[in-house]
């Protein structure tokens, strides 16, 4: 088996360097690889940081992510597709943990959310909580979709789909295990790890990050068909928009004494109590109160952000440095 990892990156040397790196000490004998990093236009070292650990770079300016991803897929020699993105480092067992799946060719597409570094911020840990999928002692599960950070596809079945769609902005990553599962199994392998270093780390970076990630959500359902199990993910933000303007006019008539504040605090009592028991059930077991609001506060922020996103669109995207990992 030839391992082909694409690196899509954009003015990322110091985070680029670490992750081929890391490449570099978790390569294990029996695995040939090979890495291709695609440059979307850097205009710091970012190129040559690449060419110091792969001959294998191209510089595309001014394209999406999944159009980067397509041309490092194009570039490739291997049996086996790696989307690796540039702020993420992997583990020293990162080989191992894929080699078994070289002989399995009912699993068309494999694994896992990324991890958050130990230095993370409560922002970070807190939304782990909600993104993350199962343990490494869960071992290997079926699973809709996984993240394009840290995944594997097998070429045959990447290119019987023509690979990731490259009209998206944000969701590429969705829309393709949505069409990949047509040709097999998808699988989430907690084991095999990489660490995230860029995940948003403040409230404020949070909201852009998935403002900007929610611009394509209609896109992509529209392109793989509706289904009744992701209608809440268009649905929950359009809703918390609606509460979020009632909550702020009927505070206002509150305060200017048309009815009590007791009902403005009952409601919103009752508007918050299934986003608090959901942050309860996401919590670390050992975490305590103080995880459960900070994942509440965040789950509030995601609705918001990707409320918004389904009217601003891609304009605002396109005018705004939000970085797409």
């Amino acid at each position: 088996m030839i391992l082909s990892i694409i690196i899509p990156v954009k003015n990322d040397a110091a985070n680029l360097q670490a992750c081929l790196q890391s490449i570099k000490d978790a390569h294990t004998h029996g695995i040939d690889y090979e890495i291709i990093v695609i440059d979307n236009g850097s205009d710091d070292n970012t190129l040559a940081v690449a060419q110091q650990y792969t001959s294998n770079t191209r510089v595309v300016p001014d394209a999406t992510v999944a159009a980067l991803r397509n041309i490092g897929a194009e570039k490739s020699s291997g049996t086996l597709l790696a989307f690796l993105d540039s702020d993420c480092t992997v583990s020293e067992n990162w080989f191992k943990q894929i080699d078994h799946y070289s002989q399995d060719d009912t699993t068309i597409c494999f694994g896992s959310p990324p991890d958050i570094p130990a230095s993370a911020t409560w922002v970070q840990r807190c939304w782990y909580q909600i993104r993350r999928k199962g343990s490494a002692e869960d071992g290997a599960f079926p699973i809709e979709w996984l993240e394009s950070m840290n995944l594997f596809v097998r070429r045959s079945a990447f290119n019987a789909i023509g690979g990731f769609d490259e009209s998206m902005v944000t969701c590429e990553d969705y829309d393709l295990c949505m069409r990949l599962k047509s040709h097999g199994a998808i699988v989430c392998d907690s084991s095999i790890v990489a660490i995230h270093h860029g995940e948003a780390a403040t409230p404020l970076h949070f909201y852009q990050k998935e403002r900007w990630r929610g611009i394509s959500n209609v896109q992509s359902f529209r392109k793989h068909g509706y289904n009744l199990a992701e209608l809440p993910s268009l649905l929950f933000p359009l809703v918390q928009l609606i509460l979020v303007a009632v909550a702020s006019l009927t505070l206002a008539l509150s305060l200017g004494g048309v009815f009590p504040l007791t009902w403005w605090i009952a409601g919103v009592v009752v508007w918050q109590a299934p986003l608090l028991l959901l942050a309860f059930r996401k919590k670390d077991h050992d975490a305590g109160m103080q995880q459960a609001i900070g994942i509440s506060l965040l789950v509030n922020i995601y609705l918001v952000a990707r409320g918004i996103s389904l009217f601003t669109g891609a304009s605002w995207a396109n005018q705004t440095a939000v970085k797409t990992a």
